[in-house]
Order: C-alpha cells, then sequence, then structure tokens
C-alpha cells in the first residue's frame, strides 16, 4: 500500500505545480510583457544625443511605438533604500522602498495605467525632482491624496506627480514592492538599460534587423543584445517547471511500478482462487459477481492509499505554496480527480485479468480434483 500512497501523493502534488505555475503565468503583470525589449545602455549610448537620436530613428522606421531609459534592468530587484522621510511619518517604523529610474514616456513604453496625474514630460522642466509611486507606495506613506505631496531623499526634496497602478517586474507570485520612479537625469549610474516597445504591427525579425542596424551605426563598439522581456518573466518559473516536471516524471514513474505491483498481485491472487472461482461458476455465479469479488479487496486498497495521500499531499502542497504572496487555492478538486484517475487504472489494471480468470473455463482449475 505505501507504493500506491507514494504514487498518488505524487500526482495530486504535481496536479498542484502545474496549476500553480498556470496561475502565475495568467495572473495579470500591470504591464504589457510582449513586444517589450531591452537593450544595455553603454559605450555612445550613455551620450543622451545618441540615445535620442536611436530612439528618433527607429521611430521614423515604425518598428517601436516607444522607448525609455531605465533602471539596469526591468526584471532585476531594483535599488532598496529607507532614506526617505515625509511629513507625518512614523520614525519608529523601518520603510523599505524600492526605487527606480525611468525617462520620458516610461508609461507609454511599458503600459502601466497612471491612476493620478501625469507620467514625466518634456514639457516640465520641474520634474527633474519629480517621482512617480506606485498604488504600495501611495499606501505605506499613508497619503490620501497623494498628488503634490513632497517627500526628502537623501536631503533632496521631490514631489509627487503621479500615481501608477502596481505593477509586477519580478514575478506575479510575489507581492509588488513600494516602487518610487525618479527622472532619469542621464548620468545615473543605474540609468544603464534602454527599454523599447516594438510596433505589433511590424514584422518582428525585421524590426530586430533594424534595431541592430541603427545600433552598429551609432554604437558600433558595443553590439546589441535584445534581451526579450516575456522570456525574462518566464525564466523566472525555472526552479517551478523544473519541480512541475520532476514531478511529472516520478508521477509517472509510480504509476507505472504500482500498475506492475497491482498486476502482480491479480496474478497471485487470481491464481490462489481459481478454483473458488470455478466452483462459484459451477454454482451459478454470474460474471459480474465474480468480477466483484475479485476487484474489490483491489479497490479497497486502492480507496485506502488516496485516503492517506490526500492529507499527506495537502500538508506538503500547502507548505510550498507558503514561499508565493500569491498562490492558488488549496481545493479539493485535485484530490478527486487522483482518486478517480487512480480508480480507474485499478480496474483497468486488474480488471483485465480478472475478466480472463472469470471467463476461464472451470473444468480446467477442477479436472484434477
Amino acid at each position: 500500500m505505501l507504493q500506491f500512497t507514494f504514487s498518488f501523493c505524487m500526482i495530486i502534488c504535481a496536479i498542484l505545480v502545474y496549476s500553480q505555475i498556470q496561475y502565475v503565468r495568467n495572473k495579470p503583470l500591470g504591464f504589457s510583457k510582449d513586444n517589450l525589449i531591452q537593450i544595455e545602455k553603454a559605450g555612445e549610448f550613455t551620450n543622451p544625443v545618441k540615445t535620442e537620436l536611436f530612439r528618433q530613428e527607429l521611430l521614423k522606421a515604425g518598428v517601436i511605438t516607444a522607448a525609455t531609459e531605465y533602471y539596469a534592468g526591468l526584471t532585476n530587484g531594483g535599488d532598496n533604500s529607507a532614506d526617505i522621510t515625509w511629513p507625518g511619518h512614523d520614525q519608529h517604523w523601518l520603510y523599505s522602498w524600492n526605487n527606480r529610474v525611468a525617462g520620458y514616456d516610461f508609461t507609454q513604453t511599458l503600459g502601466p495605467k497612471i491612476l493620478e496625474g501625469r507620467d514625466f514630460s518634456r514639457n516640465f522642466s520641474s520634474d527633474t525632482s519629480s517621482v512617480l509611486l506606485n498604488e504600495a507606495a501611495v499606501k505605506s506613506m499613508e497619503l490620501q491624496k497623494p498628488l503634490g505631496k513632497q517627500f526628502k531623499k537623501s536631503g533632496k526634496l521631490f514631489t509627487i506627480i503621479g500615481v501608477l497602478q502596481d505593477y509586477n517586474y519580478e514575478s506575479a507570485s510575489y507581492r509588488t514592492a513600494s516602487t518610487i520612479t525618479y527622472l532619469s537625469n542621464h548620468t545615473h549610474e543605474a540609468d544603464r538599460t534602454i527599454l523599447l516597445r516594438l510596433n505589433p504591427k511590424h514584422n518582428l525579425s525585421s524590426a530586430i534587423q533594424t534595431i541592430n542596424e541603427w545600433n552598429r551605426r551609432l554604437n558600433p563598439a558595443y553590439p546589441s543584445e535584445l534581451i526579450f522581456i516575456d522570456q525574462e518573466m518566464e525564466d523566472k518559473l525555472a526552479n517551478e517547471k523544473l519541480l512541475s516536471s520532476l514531478s511529472n516524471l516520478f508521477g509517472g514513474f509510480a504509476i507505472f511500478i504500482s500498475c506492475l505491483g497491482l498486476l502482480g498481485l491479480a496474478l497471485y491472487i487470481a491464481e490462489q482462487r481459481s478454483k473458488e472461482i470455478s466452483i462459484r461458476k459451477v454454482l451459478g455465479a454470474d460474471l459480474s459477481n465474480i468480477l466483484f469479488l475479485l476487484n474489490k479487496d483491489f479497490l479497497i486498497l486502492v480507496v485506502l492509499s488516496n485516503l492517506i495521500a490526500c492529507p499527506l499531499a495537502y500538508i506538503i502542497s500547502y507548505q510550498w505554496l507558503q514561499k508565493f504572496d500569491y498562490s492558488i487555492e488549496l481545493t479539493i478538486w485535485p484530490m478527486l480527480t487522483t482518486t478517480g484517475l487512480s480508480l480507474l487504472i485499478a480496474i483497468f489494471t486488474v480488471g483485465i485479468q480478472s475478466f480472463k480468470i472469470a471467463k476461464a473455463n472451470p473444468i480446467d482449475a477442477l479436472k484434477y480434483e
């Protein structure tokens, strides 16, 4: 019974791991990861004139719809700090802020929704000391009307000009950090990438070729290395996908071993009870009664194994899901699905052999008695 319990536990866990991965893949990130690529801002592109020329030429060619400078990498963890003060903040409470740096056309390029206020604009010279906050940051500061409010960071005063809907740039499994976005001054040491929003109406291979060509012209010493954000986000699920694959592999192997065990046990019991079955047939027992007699013990074994496997799988899955801020809800359906599947496997595996025994000529088993 132990091998059956292990097999069914593995199947339940595999279903739950797969469900969590699908949940994370389909959970809205708060921005559009498709058609978004990232280029390292190095060499000539550290010159804002060259960066702007690069953007203008790509827009003119129609291969992108928007572009902006951004903190080192969109999917990186960011720069966390606690050196921010504002009127009414609790000095006894330790706050942590995720600091990001972006250029103009930030929301147009990345795609987060502006809930209040506006994006950085070339029409406002004061935006060099302006910031965008996400919902989590506004909640942390406990600001009822955040627009126009000010705070100090490292002694410098900043004004809030916009509030963005929370967007998750790391993984949808984890809670969005309290994020403050500052306008790039083109010299910030962390401002090392360019985000490009590809034009979905333009052929992808042609767009990449055009981007590489303009990179070669304007920044020949640094060949372009295009990073697709959707692939970056997918790579963050690598561990979970590996776990899912291993669960499926071991679960399938365990099922195979269980089937062999069931088949061997069925052959042994059928051999032991062949004379009994023959006598019952001679006395008038029908096929359904004989099949039930042969199969009921196996079905009870499968049900008992599931009764042990279900709570065990629940505990294992619950502990694993605790590492995620956002996870699926544990329901009874994976357990019921596994129980039903295991019963079908048992009926199919044992039933074939039982049917052969039940249909056998009773004279063959009783002729030497």
